[in-house]
Protein backbone atom coordinates (compact mmCIF):
# COMPACT_ATOMS: atom_id res chain seq x y z
CA UNK A 1 0.00 0.00 0.00
CA UNK A 2 1.31 3.31 -0.86
CA UNK A 3 1.60 5.82 1.86
CA UNK A 4 0.96 9.54 1.88
CA UNK A 5 2.71 12.23 3.45
CA UNK A 6 0.27 14.04 5.94
CA UNK A 7 1.69 16.50 8.59
CA UNK A 8 0.94 15.78 12.39
CA UNK A 9 1.80 17.36 15.44
CA UNK A 10 2.70 14.47 17.47
CA UNK A 11 2.91 16.44 20.89
CA UNK A 12 2.73 12.80 22.69
CA UNK A 13 6.68 12.38 22.17
CA UNK A 14 7.65 14.81 19.59
CA UNK A 15 6.66 17.98 17.61
CA UNK A 16 7.45 18.47 13.63
CA UNK A 17 7.71 15.27 12.36
CA UNK A 18 6.05 14.13 9.15
CA UNK A 19 3.91 11.16 9.64
CA UNK A 20 2.86 8.99 7.06
CA UNK A 21 -0.64 8.00 7.05
CA UNK A 22 -2.41 5.33 4.45
CA UNK A 23 -5.24 6.49 2.82
CA UNK A 24 -8.21 6.35 4.78
CA UNK A 25 -6.78 6.62 7.88
CA UNK A 26 -5.96 10.38 7.64
CA UNK A 27 -6.99 12.26 10.44
CA UNK A 28 -9.80 14.55 10.05
CA UNK A 29 -8.06 17.91 11.46
CA UNK A 30 -6.12 18.68 14.61
CA UNK A 31 -7.32 17.93 18.16
CA UNK A 32 -8.27 21.38 19.57
CA UNK A 33 -7.56 19.90 23.39
CA UNK A 34 -4.01 20.25 24.10
CA UNK A 35 -1.75 17.58 24.46
CA UNK A 36 -0.08 16.27 27.94
CA UNK A 37 2.08 14.20 26.97
CA UNK A 38 4.02 14.21 30.42
CA UNK A 39 0.71 13.56 32.32
CA UNK A 40 -0.57 13.75 35.25
CA UNK A 41 -1.87 10.09 33.47
CA UNK A 42 -5.68 10.35 35.46
CA UNK A 43 -8.28 8.10 33.40
CA UNK A 44 -10.55 10.88 32.63
CA UNK A 45 -10.95 12.58 29.61
CA UNK A 46 -10.80 15.97 28.82
CA UNK A 47 -13.41 17.90 26.23
CA UNK A 48 -13.51 21.06 23.72
CA UNK A 49 -16.61 21.43 21.83
CA UNK A 50 -17.48 23.67 18.70
CA UNK A 51 -21.21 23.74 16.75
CA UNK A 52 -20.33 27.22 14.58
CA UNK A 53 -20.84 24.71 11.21
CA UNK A 54 -21.56 20.91 12.68
CA UNK A 55 -20.96 19.87 15.54
CA UNK A 56 -17.16 19.16 16.74
CA UNK A 57 -15.73 17.76 19.67
CA UNK A 58 -12.14 16.96 20.91
CA UNK A 59 -10.80 14.83 23.61
CA UNK A 60 -8.23 13.46 25.28
CA UNK A 61 -7.94 10.36 27.67
CA UNK A 62 -5.53 8.95 29.58
CA UNK A 63 -5.17 5.06 29.90
CA UNK A 64 -2.97 2.98 32.25
CA UNK A 65 -1.55 0.41 30.01
CA UNK A 66 1.05 0.07 27.18
CA UNK A 67 -0.23 0.67 23.79
CA UNK A 68 0.45 -2.29 22.44
CA UNK A 69 -2.02 -3.51 24.79
CA UNK A 70 -4.54 -1.02 24.44
CA UNK A 71 -4.54 -1.36 20.58
CA UNK A 72 -5.28 -4.55 20.91
CA UNK A 73 -8.19 -4.31 23.14
CA UNK A 74 -9.12 -1.62 20.63
CA UNK A 75 -9.47 -3.48 17.53
CA UNK A 76 -13.45 -4.53 18.37
CA UNK A 77 -16.61 -3.52 17.57
CA UNK A 78 -17.72 -4.42 20.85
CA UNK A 79 -16.09 -0.95 22.94
CA UNK A 80 -16.79 1.30 19.42
CA UNK A 81 -20.50 0.56 18.46
CA UNK A 82 -22.72 3.03 19.32
CA UNK A 83 -25.28 1.12 21.87
CA UNK A 84 -26.60 4.50 23.67
CA UNK A 85 -28.55 6.14 20.89
CA UNK A 86 -29.96 2.90 18.58
CA UNK A 87 -31.77 0.41 18.83
CA UNK A 88 -30.36 -2.19 16.26
CA UNK A 89 -27.06 -3.11 15.06
CA UNK A 90 -25.74 -5.67 12.92
CA UNK A 91 -22.17 -5.68 12.23
CA UNK A 92 -20.08 -7.25 9.63
CA UNK A 93 -16.18 -7.99 10.55
CA UNK A 94 -12.84 -7.81 8.26
CA UNK A 95 -15.12 -6.32 5.22
CA UNK A 96 -12.27 -4.30 3.93
CA UNK A 97 -8.94 -6.16 4.55
CA UNK A 98 -6.58 -4.12 3.22
CA UNK A 99 -6.48 -2.39 6.88
CA UNK A 100 -5.06 -4.17 10.12
CA UNK A 101 -8.80 -4.29 10.99
CA UNK A 102 -12.16 -2.91 10.05
CA UNK A 103 -15.78 -3.89 10.31
CA UNK A 104 -19.00 -2.48 9.19
CA UNK A 105 -22.33 -1.35 11.23
CA UNK A 106 -25.48 -0.73 10.10
CA UNK A 107 -27.52 1.11 12.57
CA UNK A 108 -31.61 0.93 12.65
CA UNK A 109 -33.07 4.22 15.58
CA UNK A 110 -36.96 3.49 15.96
CA UNK A 111 -38.54 7.32 16.64
CA UNK A 112 -41.00 8.60 14.68
CA UNK A 113 -39.51 7.65 11.52
CA UNK A 114 -37.08 4.45 11.59
CA UNK A 115 -33.76 6.15 10.70
CA UNK A 116 -31.11 3.51 9.24
CA UNK A 117 -27.15 3.87 8.29
CA UNK A 118 -23.97 2.35 7.51
CA UNK A 119 -20.74 3.01 9.64
CA UNK A 120 -17.66 1.88 8.03
CA UNK A 121 -14.20 1.52 11.16
CA UNK A 122 -10.77 1.04 9.61
CA UNK A 123 -7.96 0.52 11.98
CA UNK A 124 -4.08 0.55 11.67
CA UNK A 125 -1.01 1.37 13.35
CA UNK A 126 1.09 4.17 11.53
CA UNK A 127 4.52 3.89 13.98
CA UNK A 128 5.45 2.22 16.64
CA UNK A 129 4.11 5.45 18.58
CA UNK A 130 0.76 5.69 16.84
CA UNK A 131 -2.23 3.67 15.64
CA UNK A 132 -5.43 5.35 14.19
CA UNK A 133 -8.94 4.60 14.57
CA UNK A 134 -11.77 6.02 11.69
CA UNK A 135 -14.68 6.05 11.14
CA UNK A 136 -17.71 7.66 8.87
CA UNK A 137 -21.05 7.03 7.74
CA UNK A 138 -21.26 5.88 4.10
CA UNK A 139 -24.81 5.23 3.11
CA UNK A 140 -27.96 5.91 4.76
CA UNK A 141 -30.49 8.24 6.30
CA UNK A 142 -30.68 11.64 5.00
CA UNK A 143 -31.36 12.87 8.92
CA UNK A 144 -27.65 11.58 9.75
CA UNK A 145 -26.40 14.30 6.75
CA UNK A 146 -22.49 13.66 8.31
CA UNK A 147 -21.16 11.47 11.09
CA UNK A 148 -17.23 10.54 11.11
CA UNK A 149 -14.58 10.53 13.61
CA UNK A 150 -10.62 9.57 14.52
CA UNK A 151 -9.57 7.93 17.60
CA UNK A 152 -5.79 8.36 17.76
CA UNK A 153 -4.00 6.08 19.95
CA UNK A 154 -0.87 7.44 21.48
CA UNK A 155 2.57 6.76 23.12
CA UNK A 156 3.41 9.13 25.96
CA UNK A 157 6.48 9.90 28.11
CA UNK A 158 5.50 6.65 30.17
CA UNK A 159 5.87 3.13 28.61
CA UNK A 160 2.86 1.95 30.91
CA UNK A 161 0.41 4.72 29.64
CA UNK A 162 -1.36 5.48 26.95
CA UNK A 163 -3.76 8.03 25.28
CA UNK A 164 -6.88 8.45 23.22
CA UNK A 165 -7.11 11.29 21.24
CA UNK A 166 -10.92 11.96 19.65
CA UNK A 167 -12.24 13.86 16.58
CA UNK A 168 -15.73 13.42 16.61
CA UNK A 169 -18.04 15.43 13.76
CA UNK A 170 -21.42 15.48 13.65
CA UNK A 171 -24.62 16.98 11.83
CA UNK A 172 -28.02 14.76 12.25
CA UNK A 173 -31.77 16.36 12.70
CA UNK A 174 -32.34 16.76 16.54
CA UNK A 175 -28.35 15.98 17.48
CA UNK A 176 -26.87 18.45 20.19
CA UNK A 177 -23.02 18.95 21.51
CA UNK A 178 -24.52 17.04 24.62
CA UNK A 179 -25.53 14.13 22.65
CA UNK A 180 -21.87 13.21 20.85
CA UNK A 181 -19.89 14.49 23.60
CA UNK A 182 -21.93 11.81 25.62
CA UNK A 183 -20.74 9.33 23.00
CA UNK A 184 -17.44 10.11 23.03
CA UNK A 185 -17.16 9.38 26.69
CA UNK A 186 -19.15 6.32 26.77
CA UNK A 187 -16.65 5.06 23.45
CA UNK A 188 -13.81 6.31 25.61
CA UNK A 189 -15.19 4.35 28.98
CA UNK A 190 -15.72 1.15 26.89
CA UNK A 191 -12.12 1.59 25.88
CA UNK A 192 -10.99 1.79 28.79
CA UNK A 193 -13.09 -0.62 30.64
CA UNK A 194 -12.16 -3.68 27.85
CA UNK A 195 -8.70 -2.79 27.88
CA UNK A 196 -8.55 -3.54 31.35
CA UNK A 197 -10.35 -6.62 31.05
CA UNK A 198 -13.84 -5.14 33.34
CA UNK A 199 -17.11 -4.57 32.47
CA UNK A 200 -18.78 -2.02 30.08
CA UNK A 201 -20.38 0.79 31.82
CA UNK A 202 -23.83 1.13 31.18
CA UNK A 203 -24.90 4.79 29.21
CA UNK A 204 -25.56 7.46 30.73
Amino acid sequence: MKFVAVLLLLAACQDDIATPFPPGLEPLEDNAVPAQPDGPFDETLRFKTSDTDVIRVYARGFVRLPLAALWEAAKSPTPNVSTCRTDERMVMEGNEPQYEYSFLVHYIVHDILTVEWDDQWRFGQVTDDLAMIRHQKIQGSDFVRLSEGTIQVLATSDPEVSELAFVEHLDATTATTSDVTQGVQHNYDALVAVAHGTPIPPCP
